[in-house]
């Protein structure tokens, strides 16, 4: 079995965010991924994954400067021409030789600076989902549900902007409206 590479290998609870609130939207049954997307991004240039090697290279895109997401040296489409960064990769559930890797990728300014991407790979190859997010540049419990879907949380930006559910099951992103009871308080 190769080794799974991981920042960091525990996800630190928040009280102060109310983390304890987030759990109460979720199923009992979930279980933490040993992924951390909320402190000290590790912005990495180079990754082992299922079906070969992820890499970061510079490219020019139009007259600017960007890191381009490169899979056994092929452009990964839907995150092509854009300024990207590994942060982890983790397996798939219920699968075999399959990762999926977390990327973040330049939303475009100051007023959304960072958008997400997930990147999965196997040996038939990378496919990448659209970017998305709530321009947070981090992604809050990180988990494995029941139905073996990836989910996560991210915290709103702007006012009037609520808290987000994102659940993935390897082919599709979903995204929901964490609900006003489960979102912790503001600081």
């Amino acid at each position: 079995m190769r080794p799974v590479l991981l920042p960091l290998l525990f996800l630190l609870p928040l009280p102060a965010l109310g983390q304890e609130n987030l759990g109460q939207a979720t199923m009992s049954q979930d279980n933490p991924l040993p992924i951390d997307l909320q402190n000290d991004l590790p912005y990495l240039a180079r990754a082992e994954v299922a079906g070969g090697v992820l890499t970061v290279e510079k490219v020019a895109a139009d007259g600017y400067d960007a890191r381009q997401l490169m899979f056994n040296g092929q452009p990964v489409a839907g995150v092509s021409d854009r300024h990207v960064d590994i942060q982890a990769i983790t397996p798939l559930p219920e699968t075999e030789g399959t990762d999926v890797t977390f990327v973040t990728v330049a939303g475009g300014g100051n007023a959304c600076p960072t958008l997400w991407a997930l990147v999965v790979t196997s040996d038939q190859g990378a496919r990448a989902t659209a970017p998305f997010g709530t321009c947070s540049e981090a992604i809050l419990n990180p988990r494995l549900t029941e139905d073996a879907l990836i989910a996560f949380d991210m915290a709103p930006v702007s006012d009037g902007q609520g808290w987000m559910t994102y659940s993935f099951d390897g082919h599709d992103l979903r995204e929901t409206a964490l609900p006003e009871s489960a979102q912790p308080a503001a600081p």
